[in-house]
């Protein structure tokens, strides 16, 4: 077979959009490596500035800072509970709404798909949002983290879609065969669904592993059940974080600390863990958006 050969201009084009990706990419990840070498320098040195491409002088004394706070350790197991949990459920819970929603025999279909789509612009506010979930016994607890957020009703479009893409014969087949609903759902609609539930729990992971607002209303009274971002946040409102009583650490590191070199390795430390995820689902996620959003 011959090959044929690009033109100046199709190669122009080429190299130019390379250049213009390239140039996209760096400023993409350039601030991230920035944060990691600012956060890997001795504190007091890396306020003289001049840290472009590597530290200048290690140090993990700002990591130090970080895990040696009082409850540290609990909190980050309680975010990745949260975060393996909250998961888990809500892409079960999600995608058996969305397999529902998506059989053209159910019932006012088109009005429950409609009124799920409401929900997305219409809030019934925090102050009964919170009464409710005072009523039910949620306040306090680790629950309230998990069953609030169960339906993403953007999740369960996507996964609605989805699942309305695939050849109506596999449910006739299935049907057939005796099966049902329940055995068709999980034998055979739940596997082929791995693009698109790969992108939801993607989705579902990032929002449970950053959220904190939760905790500060909801578990204010409950500090064992504060996650890593909300005891993170904490420390970075500090005037000074360096002069914290409960960081036992000797006074010739409390006094090199600076609240900017605490900001860096904090947020390295909770940017990392997804950045480490994410390579694991990449080759899902362009498939499971685009055919996710195919029509609605």
């Amino acid at each position: 077979m011959k090959i044929r050969k690009q033109s100046h201009s199709e190669m122009l084009f080429n190299w130019t959009a390379a250049f213009i990706l390239l140039i996209l990419g760096i400023m993409t990840l350039y601030p991230f490596y920035y944060l990691l070498v600012y956060s890997l320098n001795e504190p007091l040195d890396a306020m003289r500035g001049g840290l472009y491409l590597w530290p200048r002088k290690f140090s993990f004394v700002n990591y130090r800072m970080v895990w040696a706070t009082n409850d540290i350790a609990g909190a980050a197991f309680i975010s990745l509970c949260r975060t393996v949990i909250g998961t888990v459920m809500s892409l079960l819970t999600t995608s058996m709404l969305a397999y529902v929603l998506s059989r053209p025999h159910l019932i006012f279909r088109r009005f429950f798909n409609r009124l799920f789509v409401v929900t997305m612009y219409v809030s019934g506010g925090l102050i009964p949002y919170y009464l409710t979930l005072s009523a039910l016994g949620f306040l306090d607890t680790f629950w309230v983290y998990i069953i609030p957020g169960l339906i993403g009703i953007y999740n369960m479009i996507l996964i609605r879609t989805y699942i309305q893409e695939l050849p109506s014969s596999l449910w006739e087949s299935a049907e057939v065969d005796g099966a049902k609903e329940y055995t068709i759902f999980f034998r055979i609609i739940f596997p082929l669904c791995t693009p698109v539930l790969a992108v939801v729990s993607i989705f579902t992971a990032v929002g449970q592993w950053n959220s904190w607002f939760d905790a500060a209303v909801f578990n204010r009274n409950s500090p064992k059940l504060w996650p890593l971002q909300l005891i993170l946040m904490n420390m970075l409102k500090r005037t000074s974080v360096a002069t914290s009583r409960d960081v036992p650490l000797p006074k010739d590191v409390l006094v090199t600390l600076t609240p900017e070199s605490m900001r860096a390795s904090i947020t390295m430390i909770v940017t990392i863990p997804i950045i480490l995820v994410y390579p694991f689902f990449q080759r899902y996620f362009t498939q499971g958006i685009m055919l996710g959003a195919i029509k609605g």
